[in-house]
């Protein structure tokens, strides 16, 4: 009876401690809310609606944050969670689209005056 009686309290303990962990991972994911909208205002700042392939993944970011508000309101927070890293990884790709685009319009640049400069040598 007393082993029946441990083994009874000891499932009861690990019952307690998987709720407990399910309540932390299922907490309001605000910190990662904050995170996604402050990549999504640096792509916003370096000009990321300005490069087509930047400005698709801002928008997907700005919607993705959108749907994971509504999976919080429903207190599905695990699945905003993960809406929002993937909101957090289109607005970073769209910031480093923005950024990429001068530099690739320079080297162009550059890559053009070098073709003049071996059409004037060859002449």
């Amino acid at each position: 009876m007393k082993m029946f009686s441990l083994r009874i309290s000891g499932i009861c303990a690990a019952a307690g401690a998987l709720c407990l962990a399910a309540c932390a991972t299922s907490a309001m994911p605000q910190e990662r809310l904050i995170a996604s909208q402050s990549s999504i205002r640096a792509a916003e700042e370096v000009g990321a609606e300005k490069v087509p392939a930047a400005a698709l993944h801002l928008q997907l970011a700005r919607e993705q944050i959108e749907q994971a508000k509504k999976f919080m309101q429903q207190g599905a927070n695990e699945r905003a969670d993960l809406v929002l890293q993937r909101a957090s990884s289109d607005a970073e790709l769209a910031l480093a689209l923005a950024r990429e685009a001068p530099l690739r319009a320079q080297a162009q640049q550059a890559i053009d005056k070098l073709q003049a400069l071996k059409t004037k040598v060859a002449q």
